[in-house]
């Protein structure tokens, strides 16, 4: 009995640290304005269990000296990074956003916007300084980098000024210093591509992804996103607001996956997260079932759910493991949204939590219920998913180093992994091994 013990904690672990290792694609992203210091350590919270797979702080501004400033606070002066003066919990913060559990695995800095004169700023002191070592400009992002390491990219949303050579020579700069470049265009097509070119000149990988607006301004690129071109850039995303008047999360889901559909587009992502208005996590599952965030492949499904009763509405299936709201956002189940669910492997047993961490009071499922009960019903935040201890019905002697147990009519070995007959070589008799 012990060996059986050892066994199913065994696999427990292993099922858990498997999915904990999981790296989704980075496929939804979401802008985040000032609320996220205004409101935190809640917007925080928000952020990690949305289930967004990138974010970008919108946004650092560029003043003529070259200091950096946010909402008109200081971020790095003179070559020295100064936010903690007045927000000192920011660093903390986003280190927060990619702790696990959290879907976040990217985090950028969105330079630019309407109104915004960055880019006039970087032009002229690239002009008349250059991008040297010696320079406040290097020195003031230099410093962030080395405050906020957690920062991978920025993201240039240039709206006004349109210089292709300062802004080439600002992001090789920036990739030397150790930041990605992400652009988001909504107008001007040809400074674009001429950008991307020139920058791809210098450092092939600077520009890893197009990201384009298909809202206020780039409305009118709804229709024409594959028109959207850069050569040697392989990924484009396109993105829509949540607030627009006539735009709901289902006509906005539908326009994702009509661009999936379509071969236009490999992710999307939402402007702006500024207030508590809309559901991070339904849009971020929305967009990861959309694009596939995370793909379970067939043979490792064990279980099935559903957003409706009577197996209805969109379907996910997951392996064995421990799924926090993060998590199953990330492969594209919203919290509060599993109505019926189907257990494909009766070996292995369902824990619904209505908590977003696998803690609290949970419903156990062992078999297919085409219905949750009420309590649980599109209620459900947490799943775990393991071994069910009832099944087993014996343990195999011993073959060499390796052992086999029967859970139902499944046959696992003790690294978890169910055998065919053709692969176990044996046939399992009242929990007994006898070689064909």
């Amino acid at each position: 009995m012990k060996k059986v013990v050892f066994l199913i904690i065994t696999l427990s672990v292993m099922f858990t640290d498997a999915f904990a290792q999981t790296q989704p694609k980075e496929v939804s992203g979401v802008y985040v304005g000032g609320h996220i210091r205004r409101q935190r350590p809640g917007t925080i919270t928000t952020l990690r269990n949305s289930g967004f797979t990138y974010a970008i702080l919108f946004n650092v501004h560029v003043d003529a000296d070259g200091t950096l400033k946010t909402d008109g606070e200081t971020i790095c002066k003179n070559g020295k990074y100064v936010f903690n003066q007045t927000q000192p919990y920011y660093q903390e913060d986003v280190r927060n956003l990619k702790t696990a559990p959290t879907g976040i695995t990217r985090i950028e800095i969105c330079i630019g916007g309407w109104g915004n004169d960055s880019y006039d700023h970087i032009r002229d002191l690239i002009n008349s300084k250059g991008t040297g070592r010696n320079t406040m400009l290097y020195q003031n992002f230099k410093a962030l980098i080395e405050a906020v390491p957690e920062i991978d990219a920025v993201n240039n949303d240039d709206e006004h000024c349109y210089d292709v050579t300062t802004a080439a020579k600002f992001h090789v700069m920036m990739y030397d210093l150790g930041y990605k470049t992400t652009l988001a265009p909504y107008t001007y097509m040809s400074f674009w591509t001429s950008l991307c070119s020139e920058i791809r000149k210098s450092r092939l990988k600077a520009v890893d992804r197009i990201m384009v607006q298909c809202y206020d301004g780039g409305a009118g690129n709804v229709n024409i996103v594959g028109s959207w071109n850069f050569p040697g850039v392989q990924t484009r995303h396109a993105g829509l607001m949540y607030y627009s008047n006539d735009w709901s999360l289902e006509k906005n889901t539908a326009q994702f996956e009509k661009w999936r559909d379509d071969g236009v587009a490999s992710g999307g992502f939402v402007w702006v997260y500024n207030d508590e208005s809309w559901n991070l996590n339904a849009w971020a599952a929305a967009i990861n079932r959309t694009y596939g965030a995370v793909t379970v492949p067939e043979s490792e499904v064990v279980a099935r759910f559903y957003s409706e009763k009577n197996y209805g509405g969109y379907c996910v299936g997951l392996a064995p493991g421990t799924y926090h709201q993060a998590d199953l956002a990330v492969h594209g189940i919203a919290a509060n949204d599993i109505a019926s669910l189907e257990l494909v492997d009766e070996s292995y047993q369902i824990k619904l939590y209505l908590r977003n961490d696998c803690k609290g009071s949970y419903v156990r499922y062992r078999t297919t219920p085409k219905a949750l009960s009420n309590t649980y019903l599109d209620k459900v935040c947490s799943i775990v998913i393991e071994p069910n201890p009832t099944g087993i019905e014996g343990i195999a002697e011993e073959q060499g180093e390796e052992s086999i147990y029967k859970q139902g009519s499944t046959i696992v070995n003790l690294a978890g992994q169910r055998l065919t007959k053709a692969q176990r070589g044996v046939n399992i008799i009242n929990g007994r091994k006898t070689i064909k």
